[in-house]
């Protein structure tokens, strides 16, 4: 074999090894895209995950600004029909003022309907602050067993805003007391 055959064996390797390298890099950038398409999807996840927690710390602020409530007394006892019913106190304690309140009581085996002398339905209240002392009446069924457990539920608006906040309070009244051996007092 003279030079020029050396030389073109020697050219043709190098293509070969160049085309070999050629497809090494191929392939290397077809799994480098494969792990960018990868880390975008990651990327993604993780803003939206950011997004949730973003979401949830600003709900658990609105929670936490939002009022509570707290049963102050529950006493069994009866109204000037005889029927038997459970007087509760409630208070707001925290949160800010109200623009209003509306309360209603959820029936059971025991609750019958949360007494609305105003009108049927849900007992509203205007303007309410912490401080705000309510008396509730809760007429039971006459089939009553006790331990009875009266569930509230409160749904508020914000004075001084649009948020609105739906909280819940148990009250477990005492024993029966009869309103008509007290001298017929009722409120």
């Amino acid at each position: 074999m003279d030079a020029g055959d050396w030389i073109s064996l020697g050219g043709g390797v190098i293509a070969c090894a160049a085309a070999g390298i050629a497809i090494w890099q191929g392939v290397l950038a077809k799994r480098s895209a494969a792990s960018a398409g990868r880390q975008a999807v990651a990327a993604e996840q993780q803003v939206a995950i950011m997004a949730r927690q973003l979401a949830y710390q600003v709900e658990d602020r609105d929670d936490a600004a939002g009022p509570r409530f707290e049963v102050l007394s529950a006493v069994i006892t009866d109204d000037r029909d005889r029927r038997r019913i459970v007087a509760i106190t409630v208070a707001q304690t925290l949160g800010d003022a109200l623009a209003s309140v509306s309360v209603s009581a959820r029936q059971s085996d025991n609750v019958a309907v949360l007494r609305n002398p105003d009108s049927s339905g849900p007992v509203r209240w205007g303007v309410t602050a912490p401080g705000a002392i309510y008396k509730l009446r809760v007429l039971l069924t006459h089939n009553y067993v006790t331990p009875v457990n009266v569930v509230l539920d409160f749904d508020c608006t914000e004075a001084n805003g649009e948020r609105t906040w739906r909280r819940t309070l148990t009250a477990t009244p005492e024993a029966f007391k009869s309103s008509w051996s007290r001298g017929f007092t009722f409120w």
